[in-house]
């Protein structure tokens, strides 16, 4: 048993007792009487001793307990106070006065990059190793590569090796530093296989990965590098642990203080996971592994919860959309969401280093103090992603619920229509923006931020596609704007009959670029455009335009910065009713010779200055989309290749306050001028001054469950207040 110590502990030291806990496990934790006693004080044994100075003893842990010898004991009030004069009742009637507050901390930054810059961390935190770079010449568009250890930057020096089923990102920037990179191509990888290269030192290995590499055998030999980043294959073999040590393993001896944390456990990553509900267009479950094999299958049960599959589950059904290229507001229906990432802290470490809840108070412009616990300190950052609605031509984007200088933090609740007792209010989220306002002055919102389940989801499938690693690139495509046209108009075709008469059907459409060099193949854009008929025109059928915007930001002709594009393809699908496309039922259309190109590269310019028109007899002659043209996908059976949904961390950073609510169980003791004055004490004479030490709360057994203790006697005089607290 430990003493309290003095000027440092609180004025009254309080803990539940054995009794306590059990009657709280059983449900009925409740207070009915108190005592309060002087049982630390002997007022004979040292003559005008000054009983301030007394050393109390810590409440005790077990100081009530009734489970049966050899463990039963009872440390109640040795020496009580009488109610009334020095005999008869101790027990009075306390008052309860219980409260509520909020309290925040920061939980500081998490994640893979260097707070504020473009720069990979590189420690044996984080990676296994930074010190191989491969020759960009060497790249054709096979899936091996020739990797080798490069000693020059100091920084990147770590003894790791690759193994198979590693993952590994390559930045394609030509220089191969280690740390910083620029607008590049940023892609991850799977080692599906790996061996030593013939005659080396044991340095340079022969790695084969998922899919097809990029093309850059154009380049000068051994002048330009991109650098790799070996990342483990599960979160336990770096980041975590399978068994998380308890508080009371011997290391603990070498914890200074309860607060000190620097000897347990972190998890300095976020998880993700990428559940889909629908395969992608072009994927022929026949051949290929469908989405009911993809990785991350398990979380589609939270894809349901959260609202993203059935409408008729919820009222919160419109609260999903995105902005095409002409800054036209678009609704991803419920039924209509093929995939959500979802950004979540699972990890076996048993500190709770986020609290109960993300902290979202709104900034209070009347009181601009930025004070810990604003949801402005919210942030989400992408640094490697290559976003379309971003203003610059800079790689990286930073997502907000309470975006600087917009009111947007407010919450919204998704509601149940199974079970109405959960509508008050529901659960509740905030959107996720960015920071790029459109001509309307309107942020674009990526996602939902579930601040009482601690997770971020995001639902915009384009963001959802640059974080997949089988989609093949870091950059996101705009949609664009659909519109019904009058066959031959802005075109030379001279088929009079067009593509659509009748508002039952309904034409979906997306597209791709391919390039001749760089990165070739990925995955086409993952937002579906949707086109109907409003009323029955047999007499003047219609054909269907595609028009873009400006949002190609990142497109260009340097094989360094941002992404290139030779061709383009169309890819479509006629469906009747309010039905989903099929993934297998999707055709391409090749629409390249459309546009002028710059030197063979497809433009912004060029995009944007070229109405695209799909006639009937496009669409009747074109081809089938096949993905496995373009993307490596695994055959049936092959569950060790790389798939989508096979994602397990966050490539990004993430900072939030936190908050949590504090229940005080409250109890105010009065003891009336008259009451009280007299103790049990057998050294204490009447007349002479008398001193708390104690304080026990009982139930109405007269058990004690909760027992404090003063930091030093306080002398009994006149009317008194003491509150006793708990917090839960």
């Amino acid at each position: 048993m430990a003493y309290i110590i003095k000027n440092t502990a609180g004025l009254i030291n309080t803990r539940l007792t054995d009794v306590g806990r059990r009657n709280l496990s059983q449900g009925n934790f409740a207070i009915s009487y108190f005592q309060i006693g002087d049982s630390e004080v002997s007022y004979t044994a040292v003559p005008n001793y000054n009983q301030t100075n007394n050393n109390i003893l810590m409440p005790a842990f077990n100081a009530q307990n009734d489970t049966g010898s050899p463990q039963s004991n009872k440390q109640n009030i040795k020496y009580p106070y009488y109610v009334q004069g020095s005999s008869g009742n101790t027990y009075g009637i306390p008052f309860m006065d219980s409260n509520f507050q909020q309290v925040y901390n920061s939980a500081g930054v998490k994640g893979f990059f260097t707070t504020g810059t473009t720069q990979i961390q590189t420690s044996t935190a984080y990676t296994l190793t930074s010190s191989y770079w491969v020759d960009m010449s060497t790249l054709s568009g096979q899936t091996s590569m020739v990797i080798e250890f490069d000693s020059s930057p100091t920084s990147c020096l770590f003894s790791g090796t690759p193994s198979i089923n590693d993952f590994v990102t390559i930045v394609y920037d030509g220089n191969g530093g280690c740390g910083d990179f620029g607008t590049n191509q940023i892609l991850t990888y799977k080692i599906q296989n790996m061996s030593p290269v013939t005659g080396t030192t044991g340095s340079t290995f022969t790695l084969t990965l998922d899919r097809d590499l990029p093309t850059f055998d154009f380049l000068p030999i051994q002048t330009n590098f991109a650098r790799m980043y070996v990342y483990p294959s599960g979160m336990t073999e770096l980041y975590d642990f399978v068994t998380p040590a308890p508080y009371w393993e011997t290391d603990t001896l070498n914890f200074e203080s309860p607060c000190d944390v620097s000897s347990r456990e972190n998890t300095p990553i976020w998880n993700m996971n990428i559940p889909w509900t629908e395969s992608p267009a072009g994927l022929f479950s026949s051949t290929y592994e469908d989405y009911t094999k993809f990785g991350s299958v398990s979380y589609i049960g939270t894809k349901e919860y959260l609202g993203y599959n059935e409408p008729s589950g919820q009222t919160d059904t419109s609260q999903v959309f995105y902005y095409n290229s002409f800054d036209e507001k678009i609704v991803v229906r419920p039924q209509d969401q093929k995939a959500i990432a979802i950004i979540h802290y699972t990890n076996q470490d048993i500190d709770h280093i986020y609290g109960e809840k993300f902290s979202t108070q709104p900034f209070d412009p009347q009181n601009p103090t930025d004070n810990i616990g604003l949801a402005r300190h919210f942030k989400l950052s992408m640094p490697t992603l290559m976003w379309h609605k971003s203003t610059g031509t800079t790689i990286g984007q930073t997502f907000y619920i309470d975006p600087p200088n917009y009111d947007l933090c407010k919450p919204f609740y998704i509601k149940s229509t199974k079970n109405l007792d959960m509508n008050d209010p529901g659960i509740r989220y905030f959107h996720l923006w960015d920071t790029n306002a459109d001509s309307n002055n309107n942020l674009n919102r990526i996602g939902k931020v579930f601040p009482d389940q601690e997770i971020i989801v995001i639902d915009d499938e384009e963001v959802v596609a640059a974080l997949s690693y089988k989609s093949n690139r870091n950059f996101t495509l705009p949609a664009p704007k659909l519109s019904l046209i009058t066959p031959n108009v802005c075109s030379t075709g001279n088929n009079s009959t067009g593509l659509m008469n009748n508002p039952t059907q309904r034409f979906w459409v997306s597209y791709l670029f391919e390039s001749e060099t760089g990165v070739t193949s990925s995955l086409h854009c993952n937002y579906y455009s949707v086109i109907q008929p409003t009323i029955s025109v047999t007499a003047n059928t219609q054909n269907v335009a595609v028009r873009f915007g400006g949002e190609f930001g990142f497109l260009g002709t340097n094989q360094f910065t941002g992404y290139t594009a030779n061709s383009m393809k169309i890819i479509c699908q006629m469906v009747t009713g309010d039905t989903r496309p099929l993934p297998t039922a999707w055709r391409q259309i090749d629409v390249t010779s459309a546009m002028t190109l710059s030197n063979g590269y497809i433009t912004q310019s060029g995009l944007t200055g070229t109405t695209f028109q799909i006639g009937i007899d496009d669409y009747t002659n074109a081809a089938a989309y096949q993905l496995q043209n373009y993307l490596d996908i695994p055959l049936n059976g092959e569950t060790n290749q790389l798939n989508f949904g096979d994602e397990y961390y966050f490539y990004g950073n993430f900072e939030t306050d936190i908050s949590a609510t504090i229940y005080e169980m409250k109890y105010l003791i009065n003891l009336n001028r008259n009451q009280f004055t007299n103790t049990s004490n057998p050294t204490w004479s009447a007349g002479t001054k008398s001193y708390i030490t104690e304080i026990g709360l009982y139930d109405q057994n007269k058990d004690l469950i909760v027992i404090s203790k003063l930091q030093s006697p306080e002398l009994r005089q006149g009317i008194q207040q003491f509150v006793v607290k708990l917090d839960f």
